[in-house]
């Protein structure tokens, strides 16, 4: 029952991660586990958990800042201080204790306006700690997947989850609009050279034709003067207008 009480409490995570990633949030991974005893024998329940990228944690803190879920209190998104990492505040967005996950991206969205004022400090209790454990794996099932032949383990669910929401937030940054300003940015060869060496690393993890024709066309234009950016700028205008008229 262990193994299947974080299972399912893994795809529960998946589908709260899966609303953070649809606000373009920098979700990173999700963690689960069923109940355990720590190093001191102490028991521990089911618990769950959503990771954030570096940049995402600096702002919150500089430490470590994540989601948590406890199938005894529900969801709570913690932050740790810089210096020696101990938790520096929680907030419970004291919702019940599986909340849909779209709750917990709006509790987010509030914890990123204003963290003293999302949620609540005071820990909630919904359930008592090692209890009604098939009750618990009834209230999960409805966040199992609809093809668990494709994706029975959590985290090849986040995985493909992962993958296709980063290329759709490409995708739209790279269609082009004739209103997109042109910006100046420069970098010193070794900094192009890296960044078309990381692209072509992604490109080998996950086969992608954006990564493909990104790095092509910005190889393309390295060296070249400035006066080359705004001609490729007028042809991206004019292929957008030969588009539109019919």
């Amino acid at each position: 029952m262990s193994a299947e009480l974080s299972r399912r409490a893994g795809h529960y995570a998946v589908a709260v991660a899966e609303c953070l990633l649809e606000t373009d949030l920098p979700v990173t991974g999700i963690q689960s586990c069923g109940p355990w005893r720590d190093t001191d024998g102490a028991y521990l329940d089911v618990e769950a958990a959503i990771s954030f990228t570096q940049a995402f944690q600096d702002q919150h803190g500089g430490g470590d800042c994540g989601l948590h879920w406890a199938a005894t209190s529900g969801w709570c998104l913690y932050t740790a201080d810089k210096e020696d990492r101990y938790l520096s505040g929680v907030r419970w967005p004291g919702s019940g204790l599986l909340p849909e996950p779209r709750l917990i991206a709006a509790f987010v969205d509030a914890f990123r306006l204003d963290p003293a004022k999302s949620g609540s400090s005071e820990q909630p209790s919904y359930r008592q700690e090692g209890q009604d454990f098939p009750m618990l794996l009834d209230s999960l099932a409805p966040y199992l997947p609809g093809q668990p032949c494709l994706f029975e383990e959590p985290q090849i669910r986040f995985a493909d989850l992962h993958r296709r929401a980063y290329e759709n937030r490409v995708r739209r940054a790279l269609v082009s609009r004739a209103a997109d300003p042109l910006t100046h940015l420069y970098l010193r060869q070794g900094e192009l050279t890296a960044l078309l060496h990381l692209l072509e690393y992604a490109e080998s993890s996950n086969p992608s034709a954006l990564n493909r024709l990104l790095a092509a066309d910005l190889g393309a234009r390295a060296g070249r003067p400035p006066e080359a950016a705004e001609t490729h700028k007028g042809a991206l205008q004019e292929a957008n207008h030969r588009r539109q008229t019919p």
